[in-house]
């Protein structure tokens, strides 16, 4: 008799994870993506066929959301240290997934993380 296995493949969801901003556990966030890039250039030699890919230099970006609230307390927390707000801050990000399907804890770190602009802004929302 054949056995089978069962998986689970529920993926993190808000729940599973944690965000701490400069050390103090970030809440009003309502998004976060971050990504690594490096760049590969084409490499032509005769003929008009590519011979090879060669990398380059790694960078790296990212974008956060949060509710209003929580920017006015990475400004106030950039005052505290002797800025004017968040864009004179350098900071480390650490995202921690903590799947409860038994999965192993994931945790990035974004080190040296500045931020280059913010934005406010309201959307009022209709309800029909």
């Amino acid at each position: 008799m054949a056995s089978i296995t069962f998986f689970d493949s529920k993926e993190c969801e808000w729940a599973d994870m944690s965000v701490l901003f400069a050390g103090a556990p970030l809440v009003k966030i309502r998004g976060l993506k971050y990504k690594a890039v490096k760049d590969k250039q084409l490499l032509h030699g005769a003929g008009d066929q590519p011979i090879s890919i060669q990398s380059g230099n790694r960078t790296y970006e990212g974008q956060i959301k949060v509710l209003k609230g929580a920017l006015d307390s990475m400004n106030a927390a950039a005052v505290d240290f002797g800025g004017n707000d968040v864009l004179d801050m350098q900071f480390d990000i650490i995202v921690t997934y903590k799947p409860q399907t038994g999965r192993p804890l994931q945790t990035d770190t974004l080190k040296g993380v500045q931020i280059k602009d913010f934005e406010k802004g309201w959307e009022p929302r209709i309800w029909t």
